[in-house]
């Protein structure tokens, strides 16, 4: 059995008949069956990525067809008054005749000729149209959220393709933001497109980030560095010693609205969260700040303050206007 046939089927991308032999292969090999756990580890990260399953095609209108026909089959309806005729007097049913109000009234015109329509059918047909706007208005903002964060989440990992790029070719340290040509946060796109690093026309832009009447070229928020053991600022390195976990050092993010949430943390130009890029490379949506080594705060160092890490395992990522 080769690895490739072991990585396949970890991957569940091998036909049935060859799945079943892996399998029988597998319980006869603890050794090969420990290698496919191993492989599964390795790639469980990568569900934070993983878009959310669809809904089937025409759920909303076969959920409002299936009530309007609970509503018809379990919904009472008032029988409309018999009206006395004038030469005969009032109509009267037979004796020991079991016909229903509703039978007796079932496909009877109304006094207008028109169909008899109670309250109860017009509040229904009412509360259904209303249901019907509400699912589609809803399905629409959440079809246009999802478009937007999956675009910022494409266009952070067309940053990292550049960050490690960069490092190649600069002793594996990232783009440093603070000195005269570089200032502020922003500036990091311009040093990677000034490297060659940046695909031709690619704009660092998130399709959800607010329109500012000051309008930045860059909507992310990058590492403002940290201040090594003599003071001096730096730049993050590509493979950073000392830290608990290098690659969960993060780098880049969705630009926040706001330094500080009512609730003590960033907002977010999503309305549940951010992405955000970590040094190995990994893009997460994260619905909290406190997402980086050993929960570390990624929009503040240390001190609590939006500015250069206070070491290098302290990243504190800036908008585009903050400097370090």
């Amino acid at each position: 059995m080769t690895d490739d046939d072991l990585i396949g089927y970890a991957l569940d991308l091998l036909d049935p008949p060859d799945r079943r032999a892996v399998e029988r292969h597998l319980l006869a090999h603890p050794a090969d069956a420990a290698k496919v756990e191993r492989v599964r580890a390795a790639l469980a990260p990568l569900a934070a990525d993983r878009p959310p399953p669809e809904p089937a095609p025409g759920l909303a209108i076969r959920t409002l067809a299936r009530v309007a026909e609970y509503v018809a089959e379990h919904e009472p309806r008032r029988a409309d008054p018999v009206e006395p005729d004038d030469d005969d007097g009032p109509l009267a049913a037979p004796v020991g005749d079991a016909v229903s109000p509703r039978e007796r009234t079932r496909g009877r015109p109304s006094r207008r000729g028109g169909p008899s329509w109670l309250r109860a059918d017009v509040a229904v047909a009412a509360g259904i149209g209303v249901l019907a706007v509400g699912l589609v208005t809803a399905w629409v903002g959440k079809t246009r959220h999802d478009a937007a964060l999956a675009s910022c989440a494409d266009n952070l990992r067309v940053l990292h393709a550049g960050l490690d790029g960069y490092s190649g070719t600069h002793g594996g340290r990232l783009p440093q933001v603070g000195d005269p040509a570089h200032p502020t946060a922003g500036t990091f796109a311009a040093a990677l497109s000034e490297a060659g690093e940046l695909p031709v026309r690619f704009a660092p832009r998130c399709p959800a980030a607010p329109v500012s009447a000051t309008p930045t070229p860059v909507d992310y928020a990058y590492t403002l560095g940290y201040h090594g053991p003599d003071g001096e600022l730096r730049g993050h390195e590509r493979h950073v010693e000392g830290c608990a976990d290098n690659d969960l050092i993060a780098v880049a993010a969705d630009y926040p609205v706001a330094a500080v949430a009512p609730g003590g943390g960033p907002v977010s130009a999503h309305r549940t969260g951010h992405n955000v890029l970590y040094l190995g490379g990994n893009v997460r949506f994260a619905t909290t700040a406190t997402v980086g080594v050993n929960g570390d705060d990624i929009f503040r160092n240390d001190a609590g303050r939006v500015a250069a890490g206070l070491h290098r395992c302290d990243a504190a990522l800036g908008r585009p206007a903050d400097r370090p």
